[in-house]
């Protein structure tokens, strides 16, 4: 791709974000001082690379998959968040009583979008034991951690009880990670294994009424896919310490803003979900910014 490209991609994409509708050749040329043949040109070449399509014969074009992905990938690193603003989040966080969910309603409120927080410990405890329990259509899993904690979950299963036994043999402690399933029980140990994760886990969410702003939430489809990763349980691996990461139509026509970090014995990620026609510098900088602030690092 060409530098004229790749400014005639980034404006297109800016206007589609914009004005939520195709863009016609004649803008860009104007906003680039570039003949009306020239831009008709450069953008038949980008719909040939695949980061754009004309969704009429008669309209102009719309950014594709592709094409957003290649834009908001251009935005990293993120401008910092503003010095004044920075400090302000600071003040407010070191009197927040509850610092995850003032963090995840700040995120909301500076973005636009809805936001999620999942913080998990550097160091996953040791269980000790298993303890599985049959109920009318359920099973009951008693987990017993190092430390003393103990965490129990339902389990959509039911299981006879010499098959609970077996499972309780298998999983004697200490260990870090579940062992093997027998032949059989592999249904039952996936859902041990998600069960345990999401104990371990911690989440905060924020702002899913953000997303019926969005044109795009007309679309029954979308609003489905969106309020299903909203309300993940947050199994993915979590974005790496000072890394921002953009994800561009991995759930379609999803866009997700993600910042990892670590604080004490906590590793965690705040995510920013909006659809792909999503304001990609503003919410690069608000994740990056609020997870500095809230981790005490600070961009230079």
């Amino acid at each position: 791709m060409t530098a004229r490209q790749r400014a005639i991609l980034h404006l297109l994409v800016e206007e589609y974000i914009k004005t939520k509708a195709p863009v016609p050749s004649a803008r860009l040329a104007e906003g680039l001082g570039l003949s009306p043949a020239l831009a008709r040109y450069e953008l038949i070449a980008l719909e040939e690379m695949g980061y754009l399509t004309k969704p009429h014969a008669s309209a102009g074009r719309v950014p594709t998959r592709q094409g957003f992905r290649q834009y908001s990938l251009s935005l990293l690193p993120p401008k910092p968040l503003p010095e004044s603003v920075q400090a302000r989040l600071e003040r407010a966080l070191s009197g927040a009583k509850e610092p995850e969910a003032f963090l995840v309603k700040v995120a909301v409120g500076l973005s636009g979008y809805p936001a999620l927080l999942r913080l998990r410990p550097r160091k996953t405890p040791k269980v000790l034991q298993v303890h599985l329990s049959p109920l009318a259509e359920n099973t009951l899993a008693v987990f017993v951690l190092e430390g003393g904690r103990v965490k129990e979950a339902r389990l959509p299963l039911a299981l006879s009880p010499e098959r609970l036994r077996e499972a309780e043999a298998v999983l004697a402690g200490p260990f870090s990670e579940l062992p093997p399933p027998p032949r059989g029980l592999e249904d039952l140990f996936a859902h041990l294994a998600r069960a345990l994760n999401a104990g371990l886990s911690l989440s905060y969410r924020e702002g899913l009424a953000e997303a019926l702003k969005e044109p795009e939430a007309q679309n029954p489809g979308f609003l489905e896919r969106l309020v299903q990763l909203y309300e993940a349980g947050g199994e993915e691996v979590l974005t790496p310490p000072g890394r921002v990461d953009v994800r561009v139509g991995e759930v379609e026509g999803l866009a997700q803003v993600q910042a990892g970090f670590a604080k004490g014995e906590w590793l965690g990620e705040l995510t920013l979900i909006g659809p792909m026609r999503m304001r990609y510098p503003e919410a690069l900088s608000v994740a990056l910014g609020l997870t500095q602030v809230y981790t005490g690092v600070h961009a230079g």
